[in-house]
Parts: structure tokens; sequence; C-alpha cells
């Protein structure tokens, strides 16, 4: 996949502009495929102008190289998803017909991300995607932008983001605010949150607190919990006692065996799906979510699962193995720079297009701030799996 007129992979360009008609025909037949399964195994914002007057910004540079950096021999489970993070890439590369990534383990530390990008400079890297974890990344922005190169980084922390070093990941503020607003539309304006106290927990917390004064919405509550089973009857009987009734909803940020927990303790204090409005985020998106009872019925924001499905159709094929759901923004990552390689723009300028790209995630932008904009559909998780209630934008 890539833009436009940088190659085409089944029946769809990814990281492409936004070309309003004629991009929306391909999406629409691009999904043609996707339903009728012929050819498409592959597989987080206000109306503005289309405005193309030249900017000021970084002169373009023709011809640069990209840089991927991860920490492929950290300790753990971070080295596992480095290596996906790194055949995501190398599947984007293939399907964009770039050139050869500038490849650097990073380590997990930040001494060694700093090194590693220092090397891929000297290399003639023009761009950087990665690193993935938040203290790499804030060692790696300064040296980049010390040799004027912008970062395209893979953690989710948003206060790593900043003029320069742009963040494709998949943020809480994106998830809380287009789940907060659909709650919102739809009559749900007194919002519990029953969160894990973590730093995942406090940006979730933060990012509810701006959602719900730019919706109007009353936070009725908040508890955290410590991130494991005894912790949570405590915390999961105040949060019951928040909530008022008609017109409430209590926010989960939680997935997998803990929202299991979660959904006992809750359960065992009277709250279910039936008389409380669920709302969760991007940690849903996990198998053992269907089958949790506090769930079924509930809503969160999130890329289209026929998009989920069709990444990992492609990388299945390609490496034998399912994919982590984070591996996609190495896919897009590298699509997209292939791209501003190829339009010979990767400034500050060419990155923040404001009109935005269509990945396998579906469509981005960045702002100039550095963090990412994506457009996220409105999902109904239910005993099958979560279904569309609500589709993705088509454009900004």
């Amino acid at each position: 996949m890539g833009y436009r007129w940088g190659g085409e992979v089944s029946g769809l360009s990814v990281a492409q502009p936004v070309l309003g008609r004629e991009w929306r025909n391909l999406l629409a037949v691009f999904l043609v495929l996707l339903l009728t399964g012929c050819g498409a195994a592959s597989r987080m914002g206000d109306l503005f102008s289309d405005d193309s007057t030249p900017q000021q910004g970084t002169p373009p540079v023709q011809n640069t190289k990209i840089a991927l950096l991860l920490p492929l021999s950290a300790p753990g489970e971070t080295q596992n998803i480095a290596r996906a993070l790194q055949q995501a890439a190398e599947l984007a590369l293939k399907d964009v017909g770039g050139s050869n990534l500038i490849v650097k383990d990073t380590g997990g530390t930040p001494e060694t991300a700093r090194i590693a990008a220092q090397s891929a400079l000297d290399e003639g890297a023009g761009i950087i995607l990665g690193p993935l974890l938040s203290t790499e990344v804030q060692a790696v922005s300064p040296v980049a932008r010390s040799r004027n190169v912008n970062v395209i980084a893979f953690s989710s922390v948003s206060s790593v983001a900043s003029q320069g070093t742009f963040l494709m990941s998949f943020l809480p503020d994106e998830e809380v605010s287009n789940v907060v607003r659909y709650a919102a539309a739809k009559g749900y304006r007194n919002i519990s949150l029953l969160y894990p106290a973590s730093q995942y927990g406090t940006a979730i917390e933060q990012a509810l607190g701006r959602a719900a004064l730019s919706e109007g919405s009353t936070i009725t509550g908040a508890q955290s919990y410590a991130r494991e089973p005894a912790a949570v009857t405590q915390p999961a009987a105040s949060i019951a006692a928040s909530l008022s009734g008609q017109g409430s909803a209590l926010l989960l940020p939680e997935g997998g065996q803990m929202l299991r927990t979660v959904s006992g303790a809750l359960e065992g204090n009277g709250i279910n799906p039936r008389t409380t409005k669920i709302l969760g985020t991007g940690l849903w998106d996990d198998g053992l979510t269907r089958s949790t009872p506090i769930a079924l019925g509930g809503w969160y924001a999130g890329v289209a699962p026929e998009m989920v499905q069709a990444f990992e159709q492609k990388y299945v094929a390609s490496y034998g193995t399912r994919p982590p759901r984070i591996a996609s923004l190495a896919y897009d990552a590298v699509a997209f720079a292939v791209n501003l390689q190829k339009t010979g723009d990767v400034s500050e300028v060419g990155i923040a297009n404001p009109t935005g790209f269509q990945g396998s995630n579906g469509l981005f932008r960045f702002r100039e701030n550095g963090l990412i904009e994506r457009g996220l559909a409105i999902l109904q998780m239910g005993p099958g799996g979560p279904d569309v209630i609500q589709p993705a934008p088509t454009h900004f």
C-alpha cells in the first residue's frame, strides 16, 4: 500500500492524501472488496478548506533515507513488540516499493536510543520512525532536532510529542473524546470513571476531564485501583454508589482478564449494562472483551473491524503469526514516510498536511504540536465482537 502515486495494493492506496469524491469512491471499492473477500487481504476534527498554498518550513529534501529505531534487544515483551513493528515496516516497504530502511536497535534505554539516532543520522537519515518507548523518544528528539530531522514515534505518551516529534499512536485523548461526544449526543452526560492506577489510567482521567468540559458533560465520580484482583472490590463499590441511574455512563479503560475482574466486582454491586451505559477505550480491542458481561452493549471509539482484520490477514500471510495491534502503526508510518520521500518533502509542513491521509487504520493527520488526529468509528461490543454503530468520517 502507498500513496495514490506511490503504488497500489488490493485496490486501496494506503497513507494517501484525501482527495475528495475520487478518494471516497476508492474507499467504497475497498469496502466492497473487503465484504466480498476479493483481493483485500491487506488489512482517534473540524472541517477545513483544502489550502495548498506553500507555507514556511524546512526546505524539501530529495531522496532522504528513512530510519527505523526500535528496542529490538530490549527484555521481555518489549522485544516481541519491536520485532512485530519491524516486520510490519518491512511489509509496508515491500508494498509501496520504497528503498531499504536504516534499522537501528535502541535497546530500550534512553542512552542507547540516543546513540542509535546519531548513527542513523550519520548514515543520511532524513526522517526517523520510532522509537517505541517514551523515554527513548525524549532522548532521540533533541538529537534529531539538532540536525533538522523530524521524528514519527510510536509512543502513546502524549507529553513526548512536540514540534518536529510526531506520534503515530492510538492516543487516549482521541478515543475518550470520540466516545464521550457520541455518548453525550445519545443523552449520556453523567459519566463516572473506574480506572487503573497507572500512567495510562492517569492519561484517561485527564482526557475525560477535557472531553467532559468540551461536551458539557459531568464527571460524577472517579476511582482508581491497583491492577490486581483483590484491589478492585472497594473502588468498584465506591464508583457504583456514584452512578445516578438514567443518563449515567461508566467509563472502563481496561481490557483482558483485568476487565473481567472489574466486571465481576461491578456486578457484585448491582451494576450491569442493562442499567448503566458502559464505555470503553482501545483496550477493549481484545478477544476476551466480547465474552465479558459488563462490556456487552458497551461503546468505544476505534478502527472498524474490517480494517483491523485486513491488516492482520496480510501480516499473517507473510509471517504466519497474528500481529499485535500496534504493529499496524509501523506499517502506516513507513507507507507515509515513503510517500513523503517520493514527494521530496519530509518537512514539518509536509508531515502536518491538514488534508489528512488514509492508512490501514483509517483516516489520520498530524497536528503541529506532534499529536495525531484519527477519524475513528464508534463501535458497540457484542458476543461476536465489535460492530460499527457510527462510521468513521471520510474527511476532517
